[in-house]
């Protein structure tokens, strides 16, 4: 295969009619907004099969296969990535480039040569931390982090020296060309001189079978960013791997269990004291590709986050990740919000075993966020409280379960479990349902796995499906604007995509985490259900996170004047109240509750 870049990708999908290469393989017939018929890929007597004319996106609602053109060619032709490209490409009459050179690609010689490159630089950086002058702060940083020198072989630690020009001097002395250099991960994409790892602590990443894929980076300073990790390669991709994984598998598979820890170091920590079957994503979020690789040998995890708001975010959106994948999933908040790091340099490794025994099981996480983040003393907040809960529940892969957490939500949140699972049912139903009524399609079939919907789900749907998505990255929404994890996915991917250059619904998708995200923008897209009603849905949910944002900065000014003692200057309660006037007037224009 070789690399075809975003821009020459995006051409071919603006070119490309279709419709017309649907058709070649299915008979379709517009109804509503979409176009359907019977699904190529599974049996099947009435139509579940649909293509949005806008995006291009299909979704079966039969056997839930669904994404782009490029995926519908390969699926169907049994094609590679690139065959299916360059098979579009000679449709539209686009000349496919491919970066840099048609060498490129995914060969066995080039993946052999990579994972050699990687196996000597490995040694190398470990000489320098170990054996050099130059690597003895990095080597008495990790001393002191607890990590023994036992450890740190087995982990194969290591220190990219200060001196910027060193990498490429020493990798073009070994024989290595510039040409291969640039795909090798190692180095900015725009320019060889500049590696990504100097004066770093590098920490080797390897596969399942301890072949050294890819290298972390921890800052030595402030400067920069303090984690680095080697871009992706034909031997490399982030959303797959996890760090410590080879280390830790025979642990896992012993113990029956792995801990998913935020960090490198907290994986280390773990391993230092003597909890060897811990690993760690590679500074991106969980994702459910890593589910699946710890489900092929353990049936539990445990996730241990940092108890910071970020972390406690993806403690949130991990937990539905891992029980969807089959996984019975616990979550380690270690005490006084330290991470394991901070535990085992401070109290040792005992203690930090001992905090790790603290688990909780992941409904009971949940439904204590829900509690946090929501004000269930009034109805509003239990509502928003209740749907937070729907990608959980989602997960659940059994009926039992789902009605047991049902009647702890009710118990938790105040309300009857009758409530919970109506709000539930007509989540889950809506979108399809609504298909039908809108449309009389009769032939489209309920879809027992389609996701219970919310509002930001289904807001973060339209944007993606909106003409300029990405003019809502930087101006208009911030993460912490949304509650469900899902559609807290689809922003990140929205992010990524950004900085990527990648334009089109699919590629977005691709980036996102949660499969079942992915999955429901390509329901509510391929249904024609947002059709006409994309800049409605965005300017509704626009207002709601305005309004909600100004309600809660409201609720934090009126506990900041409760907590003022008789002793409080004046004049630092007359500016509380005068900001909280300002804001009850902009409430008032949202529509937003005021408590007294």
């Amino acid at each position: 295969m070789a690399r075809i870049s975003p821009q020459i990708r995006q051409e071919i999908l603006d070119k490309t009619d279709f419709l017309s290469v649907y058709q070649e393989h299915v008979r379709l017939q517009k109804k509503g907004a979409s176009f359907w018929g019977l699904c190529p890929f599974h049996s099947e007597k009435t139509p579940s099969f649909s293509v949005s004319p806008d995006t291009g996106l299909f979704y079966c609602f039969g056997c839930h296969k669904g994404g782009s053109i490029i995926q519908f060619i390969m699926d169907i032709d049994k094609l590679s990535y690139t065959e299916a490209m360059q098979e579009l490409a000679q449709r539209c009459g686009v000349q496919i480039q491919f970066e840099e050179s048609e060498k490129l690609g995914e060969t066995e010689k080039e993946r052999q040569t990579l994972l050699e490159l990687n196996e000597r630089l490995s040694k190398s950086f470990h000489w320098f931390l170990t054996n050099h002058d130059c690597g003895r702060i990095a080597l008495e940083i990790l001393h002191r982090r607890g990590l023994s020198d036992q450890l740190i072989e087995r982990f194969s630690i290591g220190y990219a020296p200060a001196n910027r020009q060193w990498l490429y001097s020493f990798l073009k002395a070994k024989g290595y060309s510039d040409d291969f250099l640039k795909h090798s991960g190692l180095f900015s994409k725009k320019d060889l001189s500049y590696p990504l790892f100097a004066d770093r602590i590098i920490f080797p990443i390897g596969d399942a079978k301890g072949r050294i894929i890819a290298f972390g980076g921890r800052a030595m300073t402030e400067d920069g960013p303090k984690y680095i990790n080697s871009s992706e390669t034909a031997i490399f991709r982030k959303q797959e791997t996890l760090f410590g994984f080879s280390q830790a598998i025979d642990s896992i598979k012993n113990t029956d269990n792995a801990i998913v820890c935020e960090g490198y170091m907290d994986a280390l920590s773990f391993h230092a004291a003597g909890l060897t079957n811990a690993v760690a994503p590679l500074g991106t979020a969980f994702t459910s590709q890593q589910a699946v690789v710890i489900r092929r040998r353990s049936s539990n995890i445990i996730l241990c986050f940092d108890t910071d708001e970020a972390g406690l975010r993806a403690a949130e959106r991990s937990c539905s990740i891992a029980t969807a994948a089959g996984l019975e999933t616990r979550v380690l908040l270690l005490e006084e919000g330290k991470d394991a790091s901070e535990i085992l340099e401070k109290r040792g490794a005992g203690e930090l075993t001992r905090m790790a025994k603290n688990t909780i099981n992941a409904g009971q996480f949940l439904l204590a966020r829900a509690n946090q983040l929501f004000d269930i003393s009034t109805m509003e907040g239990k509502a928003k409280a209740v749907s937070f809960l729907f990608p959980f529940l989602d997960a659940l892969d059994s009926d039992v379960k789902r009605q047991e957490y049902i009647k702890e939500i009710g118990r938790s949140i105040g309300v009857s479990t009758h409530a919970v699972a109506m709000d539930y049912a007509k989540a889950k139903v809506s979108g399809v349902r609504r298909v039908r009524d809108s449309y009389n399609l009769s032939n489209v079939p309920y879809s027992s796995s389609n996701s219970a919907r919310t509002s930001d789900l289904l807001f973060m749907a339209a944007v993606i499906l909106s003409e300029d998505p990405f003019q809502f990255v930087d101006e208009n929404l911030n993460i912490e604007n949304l509650d469900d994890p899902r559609a807290k996915d689809l922003f990140s991917a929205l992010q990524e995509a950004h900085k990527e250059g990648i334009l089109d619904v699919e590629g977005i998708l691709s980036l996102c985490t949660d499969e079942a995200a992915a999955r429901f923008v390509r329901e509510v897209d391929t249904s024609g259900e947002l059709q006409g009603n994309l800049e409605k849905i965005i300017k509704d949910g626009l207002d709601q996170k305005k309004k909600a944002a100004l309600e809660r900065k409201r609720r934090e000014l009126v506990a900041r004047l409760k907590s003022f003692s008789a002793d409080t200057d004046p004049l630092q309660e007359k500016l509380i109240l005068e900001e909280i006037i300002k804001v009850d007037g902009e409430l008032k224009t949202t529509g937003g509750d005021i408590d007294e």
